[in-house]
């Protein structure tokens, strides 16, 4: 049986995430929780809300959402953005990402963790609208 995953407390801030552009789009790397891939459901169940209220904390919402994909296992696109989440990769290797990106994250997320069972992809933006 395999260890139980925990989330670091607090959640690293977004500077905790190095963004790569690869041949096949981008790639995020994060340290803190490198087994989070390997998540049994009744984990992804006891973190996931956790994550999803991040989505709100302006520092850390790119950590949740980093998390929140892996977590999930939700296949994603990796280009032109990373599973909804425009990142800017600048010549001298920094990344920026846009905060004015989180409510729109938070919305698909929120989707996604109340529905029963959980959709297989991330849901698209209602833009605040019920489905």
């Amino acid at each position: 049986m395999s260890a139980t995953l925990r989330l670091p407390d607090p959640l690293p801030t977004n500077d905790a995430v190095e963004w790569t552009g690869q041949r096949f789009g981008l790639q995020p790397y994060l340290d803190a929780v490198s087994n989070a891939g390997s998540a049994r459901p009744a984990e992804v169940e006891a973190l996931a809300p956790r994550l999803v209220e991040a989505l709100s904390d302006p520092d850390r919402f790119v950590v949740a959402h980093v998390l929140l994909t892996r977590l999930s296992r939700v296949p994603h696109a990796t280009f032109p953005d990373w599973n909804g989440l425009a990142v800017e990769l600048a010549a001298d290797g920094s990344a920026h990402v846009d905060p004015a990106q989180r409510e729109v994250l938070a919305r698909r997320w929120r989707a996604w963790l109340e529905a029963t069972p959980h959709p297989p992809e991330l849901p698209a933006d209602q833009g605040g609208r019920m489905p």
